[in-house]
């Protein structure tokens, strides 16, 4: 520019350069000439973005049945019930090919590679894994990658309790957040 100070600029009221892509790679020009006797001045315009898969969800909740596990399923610390699986299901998924994601929930006090339960019993916590035995950390920054194939692919995660302290029984529930990055 010419070093003079200028207020808003008006299209229209001063030449504007906007340089665009070409398909040579080279940028084109467009310029207004000035009238004699005016001054004008070159602008440039630049634009950025970038264009991201995307993948929706048939539904944004999983729930994952634990049922029922006898205190006599868990003898020792360490020990786990049986696992049990649920899938989020994609719809609608174009140019993602791998997701990742992570979740986030109250680490096990016991044992922080597990989400701790929200009932009344005790020295038991939720262990996740991917359904390709994957291990899920709940610290909300640890990724899982999955890998994904055609318009509606599943994510599919597994579920168990596993014994981290000295039991009592009563109800053991969990709830996790799921962030998922399509890629």
């Amino acid at each position: 520019m010419s070093g003079r100070r200028c207020g808003p600029v008006a299209v229209g009221m001063l030449g504007l350069l906007i340089l665009l892509a070409l398909p040579s790679g080279r940028a084109g020009e467009v310029s207004r000439q000035a009238s004699p006797g005016r001054s004008a001045d070159t602008l440039q315009f630049d634009v950025v973005g970038t264009v991201t898969p995307s993948c929706s969800l048939v539904a944004n909740r999983i729930r994952i049945d634990l049922g029922s596990v006898a205190v006599s399923e868990l003898p020792s610390v360490g020990e786990g019930s049986r696992w049990q699986s649920a899938a989020f299901i994609g719809a609608d998924c174009v140019g993602a090919t791998h997701a990742l994601v992570t979740v986030h929930a109250t680490a096990a006090v016991e044992d922080p590679r597990y989400m701790a339960t929200m009932g009344d019993a005790r020295g038991v916590a939720i262990a996740l894994r991917t359904g390709a035995g994957q291990a899920v950390l709940p610290d909300g920054t640890t990724p899982v990658r999955f890998d994904l194939a055609g318009v509606s692919p599943e994510l599919r995660f597994e579920a168990r309790y596993v014994r981290v302290g000295r039991l009592q029984p009563g109800n053991a529930p969990g709830v996790a957040l799921v962030q998922i990055t399509w890629e």
